[in-house]
């Protein structure tokens, strides 16, 4: 062998390296189905959340009118009840006088309306009351 001529020396190594690649037809028709099917996916999932929020923004508003009904008591001091009482119509002094049961206060008083002062005559067969 004549050293005119040089003996290559090389040596192969394996890598691997991201390069572009184009798609084939098939390819592009499964990447288009799988798109459609992750928009549709990501669509009920908005879906989904925008529900929870309105469930959640009722869940809050219920309790927000909770506080508001619950400070207003406590700012007033007083609530409206139902108060079982009764009505003393007093014939003689001509006055009306409303009495709660449960304290026995005088709530209010006042002067026989003309129907009440005609209900003392007993007409209809109605028995009087005692005065």
């Amino acid at each position: 062998m004549a050293k005119t001529e040089r003996e290559e020396k090389s040596k192969t190594t394996h890598e691997t390296h991201s390069l572009k690649c184009m798609l084939t037809q098939e390819e592009l028709l499964q990447y288009g189905d799988d798109l459609a099917t992750t928009l549709d996916d990501l669509r009920k999932l908005q879906d989904e959340k925008d529900s929870v929020v309105k469930e959640f923004k009722a869940r809050e508003a219920a309790y927000e009118a909770q506080i508001a009904a619950k400070q207003l008591l406590v700012r007033n001091k007083y609530e409206h009840r139902t108060v079982d009482c009764n009505l003393i119509l007093n014939y003689t002094e001509q006055t009306a006088r409303l009495v709660r049961l449960d304290t026995n206060e005088v709530i209010k008083e006042r002067v026989l309306s003309e129907e009440e002062k005609q209900m003392r005559l007993g007409f209809d067969g109605e028995q009087q009351d005692a005065a």
